[in-house]
């Protein structure tokens, strides 16, 4: 049984989690949209991913990743990734 299930909520639910900070909004998913775009302009199917490690600092906008593959490789990006 998952956390969601044991709370009594809706696995199906759809959650929309946002980052407010100072005049800026930012939806999580569009974050991890951002980061699965990157990824994939790499040429790595997200699949072959076994985790993805997510950094977002809202002071300047930016977005850092680290994605373990499933053969033990590592992908991230060097230079921060730009939400706006």
């Amino acid at each position: 049984m998952c956390l969601s299930e044991a709370k009594g909520m809706d696995i199906n639910m759809k959650i929309y989690t946002e980052v407010q900070f100072q005049s800026h909004n930012v939806l999580v998913a569009d974050v991890e949209k951002t980061v699965k775009e990157d990824i994939k302009s790499k040429g790595v199917k997200l699949n072959s991913l076994s985790s993805l490690e997510i950094y977002y600092q809202p002071e300047n906008l930016s977005v850092f990743y680290v994605a373990k593959a499933k053969d033990g490789t590592s992908i991230s990006n060097d230079e921060p990734l730009s939400i706006e």
